[in-house]
């Protein structure tokens, strides 16, 4: 039977898990223990092939079907051709790294690039407008903009340990503790210990000195 009201199956796209395939292609096999070192007949090649073909075919165990994604957005034919011209500049630049060559290719990538982010602000925004809690992407996009885990700024204490509630004390707490941080962190001198080291060096007598 076919799918109800004549309605086509759900596509489908095949992905593959290389975590788990890498194992698999390095484990020894009896038809690969089987190939020779030296291989010299046409036979010898196409058992080796066969043999490697097999051992290949493993990685199929390790694909599995997910959902394709039929409502993606596709990109305007405008960036497909831009693209088409960047991977062309780009070539040509590896073939031939000329001056001119290179900063035509980064010039296309530029363009490609801002117009890619064009595109996508543009899908957005229609995103942004169309959207209703019917739509099957509301709750990820309500999630996403969602605040979660903020750290609230405590209120500012001013120096008296109260709080600052306008805008006036708010500027006088900062001030003040641009002030503190800045300021300098030594103890402050004591002008009576710095008098009575000054008297003494006065009192000493002049040493000896040697004149040349």
């Amino acid at each position: 039977m076919g799918p109800p009201d004549g309605g086509r199956p759900n596509p489908t796209r095949k992905i593959t898990d290389w975590k788990e395939c890498r194992p698999r292609l390095k484990i020894d096999t009896p038809p690969l223990n089987s190939i020779p070192d030296n291989i010299r007949t046409t036979d010898e090649i196409d058992s080796a092939i066969g043999a490697l073909t097999n051992h290949i075919r493993t990685v199929e165990k390790c694909e599995r079907e997910v959902p394709a994604s039929s409502d993606r957005r596709k990109f305007p034919p405008d960036i497909l051709e831009l693209i088409r011209a960047k991977n062309k500049a780009l070539r040509r630049a590896s073939a031939y790294p000329t001056p001119e060559y290179r900063s035509r290719a980064w010039a296309l990538q530029r363009e490609v690039k801002a117009r890619v982010q064009e595109f996508r602000n543009e899908c957005w925004s229609d995103l942004m407008e169309e959207i209703r809690p019917s739509h099957k992407a509301f709750w990820s996009v309500t999630k996403a903009l969602k605040s979660e885990g903020y750290t609230p700024i405590p209120p500012l204490k001013r120096l008296d340990g109260s709080t600052a509630l306008d805008d006036a004390e708010v500027a006088e707490c900062l001030a003040d503790s641009i002030e503190t941080q800045c300021s300098h962190v030594s103890p402050p001198h004591d002008p009576a210990h710095i008098s009575r080291i000054e008297e003494e060096v006065l009192q000493k007598p002049p040493s000896n000195r040697k004149t040349i």
